[in-house]
């Protein structure tokens, strides 16, 4: 009992870690976004209603008329239409499977979607003093981030350790893409 005690307590941690990651990123991007006068706004993927239009338009075909909500945990909107959906983690440890998984699909439904990848980048901690990013570099780059750059449009890290290049960008960057995503989806 004390093992599954310990196990349901880490999810509790890494639950609230997560969706105050997830509110960071969301108030964030907002109020650059707010301050640059744009249009475009972020909402939690958690708070759309089911049968919404919003949830129809990201809601994934199961089967049966069965739909699934993927891994939207945040939305980017222009004139309430998703111009971007961003996932939101603070560390990989095997998440990106499931963010490029939905990427896929999801950019498979709406051709002009931008899936994103936001992240603080805990590092792969092997020795306790010496920070070693999930990214690699560009040179070395990492399997995580191999993938990353084919299959996402945007992977935003909030630490100043990790090796930036290509598609591995800061997370005050992500306004600026989004604003650049919109207009090219209003002109497509």
């Amino acid at each position: 009992m004390a093992i599954h005690k310990k196990i349901k307590e880490r999810q509790s941690e890494v639950q609230k870690s997560g969706d105050a990651w997830e509110i960071f990123v969301m108030d964030f991007v907002n109020k650059k976004l707010k301050e640059n006068s744009s249009d475009i706004r972020i909402i939690r993927g958690k708070e759309v209603q089911k049968n919404s239009a919003i949830w129809e338009k990201l809601a994934i075909p199961v089967g049966n008329n069965e739909k699934i909500w993927g891994d939207v945990d945040l939305i980017a909107l222009k004139n309430e239409e998703p111009i971007a959906v961003i996932s939101c983690k603070t560390s990989l440890h095997g998440r990106l499977s499931e963010t490029l998984f939905y990427a896929v699909v999801l950019k498979d439904m709406i051709e002009d979607l931008k899936v994103a990848f936001a992240t603080s980048d805990k590092g792969r901690q092997q020795k306790a003093e010496v920070f070693s990013s999930e990214w690699g570099s560009e040179e070395k780059p990492t399997k995580d981030r191999l993938l990353a750059e084919k299959y996402l449009d945007g992977v935003y890290i909030y630490n100043k350790n990790t090796n930036l290049g290509g598609k591995i960008k800061t997370l005050e960057e992500l306004p600026k893409d989004l604003e650049a995503w919109s207009k090219k989806a209003i002109i497509s």
